[in-house]
């Protein structure tokens, strides 16, 4: 027999509800009824992933359930928040029992880890697309924005950049690597990790922060214009990891990855040179790389710093209607 929208519904979402504690309404109501504290301020961020636009037809089920959720937290995380509730909207080509049953593994291992509760959504049919809102909480007056980079601050990413581009070549076929290689660009593209507890670490501590899902170029670009200052960038510090430098690429190629490939779901902040000492603690106590990659200037616009060269950065990334 069929799957209904109702059907789906009750079967992989309805019976995996997690962290209820301020859910007074969740799944099979009009809308959802949460409470929330006094002293804290709701966090709410939407994200949409279509099918060949973020991720490739070949993608698992799985890895889709995981990837719609991830990117979703990683928002949370850039502004220094818990994650806490997540409404699912889908549009299927087919009701597939054994692709939802995936979907919602990769899904739930994620929230799961979380303690994200699910708490409404809505099932149609149509193209292939994931459309998640995820709710959270920050302590009042403490999230991380965009604006409030000073002149002076340094610049700094967690993690690395540019697997998740160099991997979608690969599944483009537009590049070749070994078994292993492949492997480990492809998790970083298909499972990135939200670095949600690092973003509740920097609070007070970081001026500016954003998550790098357009290109470490654009979304900076976007710290720069929202707090009226410019950016030198150390192209040499940006940071590698082994898959990447394992890729027999020209170093002009693996470094526009780096500076132009979107969704690596790393964060990127500014914080005074005075907590550098505090921003290592976090990155040790965290076991994530962070990496000083450049510094705050007056001078409107982006250039990169290079054997004593000063070369203006053109702020471009990943634009739905206008292409990379």
């Amino acid at each position: 027999m069929p799957l209904s929208e109702f059907d789906i519904i009750k079967e992989f979402f309805a019976s995996r509800q997690i962290n209820t504690d301020l859910v007074t309404v969740g799944i099979g109501d009009d809308a959802a009824v949460i409470n929330t504290r006094s002293d804290e301020q709701l966090l709410i961020s939407v994200d949409t992933l279509n099918i060949g636009v973020h991720f490739p037809q070949q993608t698992s089920a799985f890895d889709i359930g995981y990837k719609a959720l991830a990117v979703n937290l990683s928002d949370i995380a850039a502004m220094g928040g818990v994650p806490k509730w997540f409404t699912l909207a889908m549009s299927l080509p087919e009701a597939n029992h054994d692709w939802l049953e995936a979907f919602t593994e990769g899904l739930s291992s994620l929230a799961q880890q979380y303690q994200l509760s699910l708490v409404g959504g809505d099932t149609t049919r149509g193209p292939l697309s994931i459309t998640i809102q995820i709710a959270g909480t920050v302590p009042t007056g403490q999230s991380l924005k965009r604006r409030g980079a000073r002149v002076e601050d340094n610049i700094y990413v967690t993690g690395t950049l540019g697997d998740a581009a160099a991997a979608l070549m690969l599944c483009q076929n537009k590049l070749s690597a070994d078994a292993n290689t492949s492997e480990r660009l492809l998790q970083r593209l298909n499972h990135p990790m939200p670095r949600i507890s690092i973003g509740q670490a920097l609070r007070g501590i970081a001026t500016s922060c954003i998550d790098v899902s357009d290109g470490l170029a654009a979304d900076l670009g976007h710290i720069l214009e929202a707090s009226g200052v410019g950016a030198e960038l150390l192209l040499t510090a940006l940071p590698r990891s082994t898959a990447l430098n394992a890729l027999l690429c020209e170093e002009a190629q693996l470094q526009d990855w780096q500076l132009y490939g979107g969704d690596d779901y790393e964060l990127c902040f500014t914080a005074p040179a005075s907590q550098h000492d505090q921003v290592m603690a976090i990155s040790l106590r965290e076991n994530c790389p962070i990496t000083r990659v450049g510094k705050i200037i007056r001078e409107a616009g982006m250039f990169c710093v290079d054997d004593e060269q000063h070369t203006p950065v053109v702020i471009r990334g990943y634009d739905h209607f206008g292409g990379a």
